[in-house]
């Protein structure tokens, strides 16, 4: 028997196996998010009306029901990926687009309530706020006098 006939099967092997830990697709069907929180993942699935919701796995797992449908998402490379189980790649498409802005919505929610209790802290009182078309807040504070 001679080495090449070992060989040539270890290589194949040592190529799958890299290829395997390189690639990108681990989730089929699945669209990249900008979540890296499953906490915040989970308050966003249940915003949009999710129930259900289940953290799995060490937040690696994140499932939910919406109406008729699971939804799955799975952290990869730092990020949630995210899918409508047995659906069109549109649909999903259109549910991790609105996952992405709803997250979005949720911390600027969170930095608008941040930014008005340390204003507080720093004796400053919200004299303004305009919220525009495109959901940008902007908050104007006065320092109070003593």
């Amino acid at each position: 028997m001679s080495i090449e006939v070992i060989l040539i099967p270890i290589g194949i092997a040592a190529y799958s196996a890299y290829k395997e830990r390189h690639r990108t697709d681990l989730c089929e069907g699945c669209r990249q998010t900008r979540i890296t929180d499953p906490a915040l993942l989970e308050r966003t699935l249940v915003s949009l009306g999710a129930t259900g919701v289940v953290v799995d796995f060490e937040g690696l797992v994140v499932t939910g029901q919406l109406g008729q449908d699971v939804v799955r998402f799975q952290l990869i490379g730092g990020a949630y990926l995210g899918r409508i189980d047995d659906s069109t790649d549109e649909a999903t498409e259109a549910f991790v687009s609105a996952v992405d802005a709803e997250v979005g919505r949720l911390v600027q929610a969170d930095k608008v309530d941040e930014m008005r209790t340390r204003a507080a802290q720093l004796g400053l009182v919200l004299v303004g706020e305009e919220v525009a078309e495109d959901g940008t807040v902007q908050l104007v504070f006065e320092e109070v006098e003593a």
